[in-house]
């Protein structure tokens, strides 16, 4: 039940972008690395780790969600973390541009989410990823 209340906070400091809740439940989470726990715990530390403007962190944990949700076939999961994963390099380019290594791999995360998200009738990542591809071509 504590975990799950964990869970909650961070999902709540994501969500309100409260870099103070997101420093307190970012160590207990680093310690369920590589599980799940309703959500990919990688997924959820990729985030707060954003929120906590630690974006080098963030994309390492971006990075391992990837690969744990790959091999374990949890495709909904896969298709929110190549879309949160691609948000966080767009975030970190700042309004500006992301050089272009940074914009081919936002481009290739949001197709990956896209082609998920259309497979499995994904309709809110969908209109997401619909509109982050369209920001990026212009």
């Amino acid at each position: 039940a504590a975990m799950l209340a964990r869970l909650g906070l961070a999902t709540t400091a994501v969500t309100r972008d409260d870099q103070g809740i997101a420093t307190e439940q970012y160590p207990t989470l680093m310690e369920l690395r590589g599980t799940v726990l309703m959500t990919s715990i990688d997924h959820l530390l990729g985030l707060l780790a954003r929120t906590m403007g630690r974006m080098d962190d963030a994309k390492a944990h971006f990075e391992d969600a990837l690969a744990f949700c790959q091999q374990a076939g949890y495709r909904p999961e896969l298709a929110w973390t190549s879309f949160d994963y691609a948000e966080t390099i767009l975030i970190e380019a700042d309004g500006d541009a992301p050089p272009q290594e940074g914009r081919d791999r936002a481009t290739e995360l949001l197709n990956d989410a896209l082609s998920i998200s259309r497979a499995l009738g994904m309709r809110p990542l969908l209109e997401r990823v619909l509109a982050r591809r369209e920001f990026l071509s212009a």
